[in-house]
């Protein structure tokens, strides 16, 4: 039920920005807008404005809709000669069109913006061992490396790593990096990043390049009522220091050792508010989808990482929000193109229900997560609505392009079969898309 308000948040405030640019942009062109209408469906209140403008909350509150005049409509109360979409020019109708994408990437820039200057707590860019043998450790990074730039692009946070690596890989794109050691020494580190291909959600593409976030010992997120860590007296907030003896460094080697003691004596050394505090607990078995049977102490933890807390002013928050959006944009363009000619699988195609169900965990990690979210979205939506398919915002200027440059309309029947293909076109992507977020529900 979470996950399908958060998605219907999402999906409205993401559409309803989008269709407010067409608005904005046929209203300054002097086209008549019939109808603005928050949702689909059954019309629950409504009021009209004073240029004839239906403003309207639907039944369905899943996106919305904006409806121009699209022909002359003599008869119709609120018409004026020229106010129909047909009557403006093709430059006109390219701009009306455009708007709708570039209000969808405003709205990310908007939401960045202040995300940016608000600021938030993010863990520090230091990395830990690298893989052995991978291009990181070939290249010389260390245990301990803060990365203070990628390429051009000044890092302050493992977020901001994190996503110039991705992008990268992605591209084919080698990374020069600016790094300062544990001991304060700064150093040039240049590496030959591996394109990564395929299906993105079975590939961890950090591990392709050796690179990891440094942990600390995990810190109690949350303990279950009743079960044996509770029992034992863990507590939200404990600090994990040790198990049996053994330094505990990372969250993942936490994990497996207790995975590995199930009905065995386990003794925790932890660190409770300064003091240093030792409990005993018997993780209880429990038997894994794979048959496998594993330890389990019935607590949620979190990673210690090294935090600090980064905020910028307007022009620098702008900026950095500005080329985020341009970045995630060019990299999503990058992807559809890299499934086009199969050097990315056509399973990554996510539909409404892989979007409800990441839109439901990601707003669970806070308020900052989920609006960011949400800016993945809008700018994932203007790209998509600007590719060159009839029935899209990009389509649509395509044909007005050619249009603007024949200097005459399109014969009717060719625009007709090519609007069929388009929908064809979209209706196959949605099918491809429900059956992807059918196969990850199943699978």
């Amino acid at each position: 039920m979470f996950s399908i308000i958060t998605f219907i948040i999402t999906i409205s405030i993401v559409v309803v920005f989008h269709e407010y640019g067409h608005y904005l942009a046929a209203r300054l062109y002097g086209v008549h807008v019939e109808r603005f209408s928050l949702g689909f469906g059954k019309v629950i209140y409504q009021r009209t404005d004073r240029k004839g403008t239906e403003w309207s909350i639907s039944l369905l509150p899943f996106g919305g809709y904006v409806k121009p005049l699209a022909e002359p409509r003599p008869n119709h109360p609120h018409y004026r000669v020229g106010e129909s979409v047909a009557e403006k020019t093709s430059f006109q109708k390219i701009i009306i069109y455009a708007a709708g994408p570039a209000f969808s990437f405003l709205l990310g820039i908007i939401i960045y913006t202040g995300v940016f200057m608000v600021g938030e707590n993010q863990p520090q860019a230091i990395v830990a061992t690298p893989t052995a043998g991978s291009v990181a450790a070939q290249a010389g990074l260390r245990e301990g490396d803060r990365i203070v730039r990628v390429n051009d692009t000044e890092i302050d946070s493992w977020s901001d790593a994190m996503e110039q690596l991705v992008a990268a890989m992605a591209l084919g794109k080698p990374l020069t990096m600016e790094v300062s050691s544990a001991e304060g020494m700064a150093r040039e580190v240049t590496m030959d990043v591996p394109t990564v291909s395929g299906n993105l959600e079975q590939v961890d593409w950090l591990k392709e390049s050796g690179i990891s976030l440094r942990e600390m010992a995990p810190v109690v997120a949350r303990v279950i009522e009743g079960g044996v860590a509770a029992q034992a007296g863990l507590k939200a907030g404990d600090k994990v220091l040790s198990l049996n003896g053994i330094t505990i460094s990372s969250l993942n080697g936490f994990i497996r050792q207790i995975q590995l003691l199930a009905h065995q004596s386990v003794h925790l050394l932890i660190n409770r508010d300064g003091a240093e505090v030792s409990l005993t607990m018997m993780p209880a078995e429990v038997s894994l989808p794979d048959g496998r049977k594993v330890g389990r102490i019935q607590a949620e933890f979190q990673v210690d990482y090294p935090m600090q807390y980064v905020s910028y002013g307007f022009i620098d928050a702008f900026a950095k929000a500005t080329t985020k959006t341009w970045d995630t944009a060019w990299f999503s363009l990058k992807m559809i193109g890299k499934m086009l000619i199969g050097e990315v699988s056509l399973s990554n195609i996510s539909g409404p229900l892989t979007i409800a169900d990441y839109s439901g965990k990601v707003a669970q990690y806070g308020l900052s997560n989920f609006i960011q979210f949400v800016a993945l979205i809008s700018i994932s939506i203007g790209v998509l609505n600007l590719l060159p398919v009839p029935g899209l915002d990009g389509g649509q200027m395509v044909l007005n392009f050619i249009e603007m440059v024949i200097g005459r309309p399109l014969p009717e029947a060719i625009f007709q079969n090519l609007m069929k293909l388009g929908y064809g076109l979209l209706l196959l992507l949605m099918i491809f898309a429900f059956h992807n977020d059918l196969m990850r529900i199943f699978n």
